[in-house]
């Protein structure tokens, strides 16, 4: 980052997490999205960019990062290689070198940077900065390189690159400092400043509709065009969630951050209705069951994940995949084709002479998971919500880790646990025994931790308690969300909330991925040259990510769906 501060937008997350902050700057003057002219995709504001570059550029967070294997790998990508060749040509069309000091020289208070085409990168940045600092900017110092244009009367200067047609334009006036990449946008924003009218950002439909419904501006604020921004090749490429199918529903995003020495806060508000866009006091209220499920977490759960108005197939889903079978999703189909191992043409080996080809090879007793009986209960349940619980878990001896699983799902009326059982043990029962032999639900237990366990070749568990259905892979776990029902509820309602508690996970994630990923690393040398290979992509390059954000000990999301808008809080909480 010493070397290309011009990603320090893309970091600017990480920095939130430093230091004590007071309260930011307030506003003055015209509203920068007024002088940013209309189309870009993508809007970043802050009411004080010299205060986040500063806590970055001191912070443990950005030594540590950039040390780490996740930064060596992300330094080898592809992305990486293409943002460094924009700067080198940014660099010779300005004919300054891009560091640091520059971009330190050029962050004032409020600032804001849009940037209207991906591909190009095609940028405008305005920050608010007294005049005396902004002509001892390099780019003010090296302006006899720069051709001197006006436009209503203002200054600005203007290079191009000849090679790779590159521009770079900038101006001072009045107190801002304006860079950018076109020089319609510099003419546009000036025109602006003049008072001559122009269609800004501010006077778009998406920005000013999603900005009223986000509410106060946070530390960091970023304004996403998504109706634009999904059809961008580059955007569909290199957004690392890939699920651009999923943004499709909706226009715009806007994401606000706040700091505190406690806590990291995000609020992000997502518009999807073309027509209008409902107050949160106009807004539909929610008939949550979140709180009476959220109650049921016990501390040392890793992770959870609750939801309202869940569908049958979703929680049959759930409990499939967490625990009645737990399996490996479908992988994506590969693009590579087979390896073909070369021989001198010898086929075989003398230990297939112990191969019997008299008779049929013996085949994998992988069972039939049957889940016809239990979701018809499902579906006559009409559920209401579903909890799903997940933490890892040192193994005797603590060289192994493993990984144990809850479900809780609530449903409109009390359920029928002896119907349940039996549904229970005919979706499993083909799995791991033979007709059913040897498979029965035996009693553990008393009182508040009342539950039934399968005895044989699987940990199964469940307990019923009313509206509430409890399945666990073992009595340990569901005893644990009994033990949790004592609890009044929660306030925090919504359609959805997780959860991911980082410090307590991160050691034993860490571990188990490690014992996976050693291994396969061996026939490379990778286990016995530590260092000496491509970092593995669990255990070293994400454990190294981890590392470096090792003060966010938990993380959580809070989703209210009101139709128009859906509001999503994230937070992430802070140790020392």
């Amino acid at each position: 980052m010493t070397r290309y501060p011009a990603r320090i937008f893309c970091f600017l997350a990480v920095a939130l997490a430093l230091g004590l902050q007071g309260a930011p700057p307030q506003s003055t003057g015209t509203p920068l999205a007024k002088l940013m002219p209309a189309g870009p995709l993508l809007y970043v504001e802050t009411p004080d960019f010299a205060g986040l570059l500063h806590d970055w550029n001191d912070s443990r967070e950005k030594k540590s990062w950039l040390e780490s294997d996740n930064y060596q790998v992300f330094s080898r990508s592809r992305l990486f290689l293409r943002l460094q060749e924009a700067q080198e040509q940014f660099a010779a069309a300005a004919g300054v070198p891009i560091e640091m000091p520059l971009l330190e020289s050029a962050a004032g208070s409020e600032s804001g940077l849009a940037i209207y085409d991906i591909g190009n990168l095609e940028f405008l940045y305005i920050t608010r900065l007294p005049e005396a600092r902004a002509m001892d900017n390099a780019l003010w110092r090296a302006q006899e390189k720069f051709e001197p244009r006006k436009v209503a009367d203002i200054p600005y200067y203007v290079h191009t690159e000849p090679s790779k047609n590159r521009l770079v334009a900038f101006a001072v006036v009045r107190g801002y400092l304006l860079v950018t990449t076109r020089e319609d946008l510099i003419a546009g924003a000036l025109s602006a400043l003049s008072g001559k009218p122009m269609r800004a950002l501010a006077d778009e439909a998406w920005f000013a509709k999603a900005i009223a419904a986000a509410g106060p501006r946070g530390d960091l604020r970023l304004a996403l065009n998504l109706e634009t921004l999904v059809k961008s090749p580059h955007f569909r490429s290199y957004w690392i969630q890939r699920n651009v199918s999923e943004l499709r529903r909706y226009r715009a995003e806007v994401a606000d951050l706040f700091r505190s020495p406690q806590a990291i806060r995000e609020e992000r508000v997502l518009w999807r209705d073309p027509v209008a866009t409902p107050t949160v006091e106009t807004a539909a209220p929610e008939k949550s069951v979140l709180p009476d499920l959220l109650r049921l977490v016990p501390d040392q759960a890793g992770v959870y994940r609750a939801w309202n108005d869940p569908s049958v197939e979703q929680a049959l889903g759930l409990l499939q995949q967490k625990v009645l079978s737990p399996r490996t999703l479908a992988t994506l189909p590969s693009t590579v084709a087979p390896a073909v191992a070369l021989s001198e043409g010898q086929t075989g080996s003398e230990g297939d002479l112990e191969t019997r080809i008299d008779v049929p090879p013996l085949t994998g007793a992988s069972g039939t998971f049957e889940p016809a009986a239990l979701k018809k209960l499902l579906a006559e349940a009409n559920l209401a919500g579903a909890l799903q619980l997940g933490s890892t878990r040192a193994l005797p001896g603590e060289v192994f880790a493993g990984t144990e699983s809850v479900v809780v799902l609530e449903a409109a009326t009390d359920w029928n646990a002896e119907a349940l059982r039996t549904a229970l043990l005919s979706a499993v029962q083909g799995l791991w025994t033979t007709s059913g032999l040897g498979a029965q639900w035996v009693e553990q237990g008393a009182g508040e931790t009342d539950h039934s366990e399968l005895d044989g070749l699987t940990h199964l568990a469940m307990a019923v308690r009313g509206h509430l259905l409890v399945v666990g892979t073992g009595g340990d776990p569901v005893i644990s969300v009994l033990e949790c029902l004592s609890k009044a509820p929660g306030k925090e309602s919504g359609t959805y909330a997780a959860g991911f508690r980082h410090a307590a996970e991160r050691g034993e994630i860490v571990k188990m991925t490690r014992l996976i990923e050693a291994p396969l690393g061996q026939p490379f040398g990778g286990a016995q040259e530590p260092g000496g290979h491509e970092p593995w992509f669990f255990s070293e390059n994400l454990a190294s990510l981890s590392s470096s954000l090792a003060r966010v000990e938990s993380e959580s999301i809070v989703v209210h769906d009101s139709g128009p808008l859906v509001r999503q809080t994230v937070t992430y909480r802070l140790g020392k």
